[in-house]
Order: structure tokens, then sequence, then C-alpha cells
């Protein structure tokens, strides 16, 4: 009865720790409190198709993405397993690259050689 439980016990365990991912595509660029953020879930499914589409927006500065990162959370993989990969849930955060530094804002520091 002991090994059963700690059996149950261990896949537990595996199954909470693997089901808290994330993952992050960073490039260069400024990230300022200026750069705008935005955060949406996104609805999918494991076999290519989309559940919810969304319009493709352009950034409103007009230079790109600096940051993505993807989240799943237990509930995400518990509501996949149980649709067998029909539905697949997950959260998208985004920054934007912050619009170039003005000359007003003071002088630009470097390293010392």
């Amino acid at each position: 009865m002991k090994n059963v439980l700690l059996t149950i016990f261990v896949v537990m365990a595996l199954i909470f720790i693997s089901g808290c991912m994330s993952f992050e595509l960073e490039g260069d660029g400024l990230k300022t409190p200026k750069s705008a953020h935005g955060s949406e879930t996104v609805h999918g499914s494991l076999y290519g198709f989309e559940w919810s589409s969304r319009e493709i927006e352009k950034s409103s500065n007009n230079i790109g993405l600096l940051r993505v990162e993807y989240h799943t959370n237990i509930l995400y993989i518990l509501a996949s397993t149980c649709s067998l990969g029909l539905y697949v849930p997950q959260t998208v955060e985004w920054w934007c690259q912050a619009p170039p530094l003005d000359d007003d804002d003071g002088p630009i520091l470097k390293p010392s050689k």
C-alpha cells in the first residue's frame, strides 16, 4: 500500500511540475516603460486548427516586436488532456520595441575604454 501511494504522489508531482511552462523569444532593442505591452489567451488545437483567430495588427510605433512569452498552467494542460488535444489554450504576452531615445533626454552613457 505504501508503494502505491508513493507512486501516485510521484506521478501527480510530475504532472504538476510539467504543467507550468513558459517559453520566451527576445530580440535586440530597447524595453522601456514607453514600450507597448499586451496579453491575450489564444485557443488552438494540437491538430493544427484554431478555435479563435485574431486580426494581425501592426505595432503602433511601426518598429516591431521585442519580446514574446508563451505561458501555460496546470488548468490549461488539464483542458488539453481531457479534450485529447482538440482544445489547447495558451497565454501570449508581447512587448513592442520602444521608440528611439530623444536627444533631449540627457547624455548618452557609453562604457569607458
